[in-house]
């Protein structure tokens, strides 16, 4: 006998892990050609900088990449949510799993690939880190590899699971901020407003990442409870100006 009693109750420890509120991308997208195409949308994260585009192009983050088909003069609204995206791993096995003995069916087609889904979006600053999200719509008839392959899973990380095909996409890793980025004219494009205004199949929006600070479900619980005796000395007070 070891010793060891295989029945001790797991007690769970406190643990903080960084985390953001869940968010979706909302576009609008119009195929201007006659004929039906595939469109892909890679999605990037750009801090905001007065310094040239090409000293700062590496630290862009790819926080999606998805193909769309559009009929022939189709406009579409698309939502994306961030649940969605083609960088992240699959669902990680927590404690309440194991508890509840699901822990095999929440790990077994997770291959460890992939960027954590908590970790996609960076910490930024309880001022408010300003930045953008720039999106390039090109065409995947010409950069897939196999246009008509199924894409899932953290496909544009780790290409696709137990597949012998190449990796989805012919562009580089990190396109189209793999490279230096030049007008038509050959020179440096200096900041992302000029490659927007350079290229018609581009757009950004402005973004602000603001750090909340530690939350959890017992900070709500004091906040409401905050928030309820507030309300009730208001009543109060209305109730002796009456």
């Amino acid at each position: 006998s070891s010793g060891i009693n295989a029945e001790w109750p797991l007690r769970p420890g406190k643990t903080q892990s960084m985390d953001h509120i869940p968010y979706s991308f909302n576009m609008k997208a119009k195929n201007k050609n006659r004929g039906d195409v595939m469109v892909c949308f890679r999605v990037f994260l750009v801090p905001e900088t007065d310094e040239p585009l090409d000293d700062w192009r590496n630290m862009f983050v790819e926080l999606d990449k998805f193909v769309e088909s559009f009929k022939g003069g189709e406009t579409k609204e698309i939502n994306r949510s961030d649940k969605d995206s083609s960088v992240i791993a699959a669902r990680r096995a927590k404690f309440e799993d194991i508890k509840d003995g699901k822990s095999n069916s929440a790990t077994q087609n997770n291959c460890g690939c992939g960027w954590p889904l908590n970790l996609l979006i960076p910490r930024g600053t309880k001022q408010g880190m300003r930045g953008q999200i720039f999106v390039l719509a090109s065409d995947w008839m010409q950069d897939g590899e196999n246009p008509q392959e199924h894409l899932h899973g953290s496909w544009s990380f780790c290409g696709l699971k137990d597949r012998k095909s190449k990796y989805p996409d012919q562009r580089p890793m990190g396109y189209p901020f793999d490279r230096l980025i030049v007008d038509k004219k050959g020179k440096p494009m200096r900041d992302l407003e000029t490659l927007v205004d350079n290229m018609d199949n581009s757009c950004k929006t402005d973004v602000n990442i603001t750090f909340l600070g530690a939350w959890d479900d017992e900070n709500k619980k004091q906040k409401d409870d905050k928030k309820e005796k507030n309300d009730d000395k208001k009543e109060k007070k209305d109730e002796k100006k009456e």
